[in-house]
């Protein structure tokens, strides 16, 4: 990728997806911009009510960290907590 950024995709769960309309969101970031940054970059309407508590990162299909850098290309999940019992 050039100069302009790479491309992600962020999926969505549960009520961000809800807010989003879809579940998934097509991103153009900074190259090596970490995974918990993505949050900043989502939709107004899906970030209307503040990050969730204890929101979970996926790269690729694997748990992550919020410092992992993002490459073009990659697939994050942001994944709440379940409730219930």
């Amino acid at each position: 990728m050039d100069d302009a950024g790479i491309r992600v995709s962020v999926r969505l769960f549960a009520s961000l997806r809800e807010a989003a309309g879809a579940g998934r969101v097509e991103l153009r970031l900074p190259a090596a911009t970490p995974v918990g940054a993505v949050w900043s970059h989502l939709p107004d309407e899906v970030r209307r009510h503040g990050l969730p508590e204890g929101v979970r990162y996926a790269l690729n299909h694997e748990w992550t960290l919020p410092g992992a850098p993002l490459r073009d290309g990659d697939e994050v999940a942001l994944v709440l907590p379940v409730s219930g019992g």
